[in-house]
């Protein structure tokens, strides 16, 4: 369905906000907090774009919706496409609101469980949403951003209007790196966190909660950002219940590859945040770059929508 941009405002030196309307002016469909939407758009070359996009603001019923973009120099483009050339009045085609990121209920309990919001950079912008369903349950919370540098916080008059909640700035350079332990905290029963951020802050995070005996129940990821490294080389990618071999490029999804080539698999987020593209691994060494798997787990397998491996043979019981 075609919606407009009404209104587009820098909030920092790389994050633009978009509000979007229905074309016809008619109400949008109410969301919950954590919920996102998929946009499509091309640039002024014809090149098709579609990207996921967390919603901000007051979860609910809705006349418009917002966003709020971080420009990726080095990105697939879509980023700078909306930055250069989309403003108010330019159409956009919109789907969803979809929430692969809910944020649950909290149990009864005698002493008031712990509930953490953690962002990573632009991480911060299903926070937003969070923070306030929270905010208006009247349930205090914890909001920990973490940023490189201050001229990287963004929303930020917005958070400190939210009731109940306690804010905190972690600087890396100021202070540098956080400390996630001493972030997290011993885990007690009912407590629970929310992640968003890039995926060497999440596997940092889920390695830190798990040393601190946080059950994979109160852990809640949401991951963003390209998993493929510069120095990544091509994988010989072996199946050995099909006797296919498939040659995978760099860049390219092993679970992509495995699609393409219409090999039966299992998916779903192919975020590596759910498991279920887990796959045995019977030779080879992978380079684990989920958020999800216990190290059991990926002693024996990976997730192969966005973990890779060493250069040479892996082999997969596909």
């Amino acid at each position: 369905m075609s919606h407009v941009i009404t209104h587009a405002a820098q909030l920092g030196g790389s994050v633009k906000e978009f509000h979007l309307r229905r074309k016809d002016g008619a109400p949008l469909p109410g969301w919950k907090p954590g919920s996102h939407i998929v946009l499509r758009f091309a640039d002024a070359g014809g090149k098709a774009y579609e990207n996921h996009y967390s919603l901000i603001g007051m979860p609910g019923p809705a006349d418009s919706y917002r966003i709020a973009v971080q420009r990726e120099e080095h990105g697939k483009g879509g980023s700078r496409t909306l930055h250069d050339e989309f403003g108010p009045g330019r159409e956009v085609a919109l789907s969803g609101p979809f929430n692969s990121f809910p944020l649950l209920a909290q149990p009864p309990s005698q002493v008031p469980p712990r509930t953490l919001l953690i962002a990573g950079g632009i991480g911060i912008t299903p926070m937003v949403s969070m923070a306030h369903a929270l905010g208006a349950r009247g349930q205090s919370f914890e909001l920990h951003y973490l940023a490189h540098s201050r001229d990287k916080l963004v929303l930020m008059d917005e958070l400190r209007t939210i009731p109940h909640g306690a804010m905190t700035e972690h600087i890396s350079q100021e202070s540098g790196r956080a400390d996630l332990t001493a972030l997290l905290g011993a885990y007690h029963e009912g407590d629970s966190f929310y992640a968003c951020g890039p995926a060497p802050l999440l596997q940092a995070l889920a390695a830190a909660s798990t040393q601190q005996g946080w059950p994979a129940s109160a852990m809640h990821f949401e991951s963003f950002g390209a998993r493929a490294q510069p120095d990544d080389a091509p994988l010989t990618v072996e199946l050995s219940l099909s006797q296919i071999t498939l040659e995978v490029q760099p860049g390219t999804p092993i679970l992509d590859a495995l699609i393409a080539a219409d090999i039966f698999v299992s998916y779903d987020c192919k975020r590596g945040e759910c498991g279920s593209c887990y796959t045995q691994v019977t030779e080879g060494q992978p380079q684990h770059r989920d958020v999800c798997l216990t190290p059991a787990m990926r002693a024996t397998g990976m997730c192969t929508c966005v973990s890779w491996a060493a250069p040479g043979r892996l082999v997969l019981e596909l």
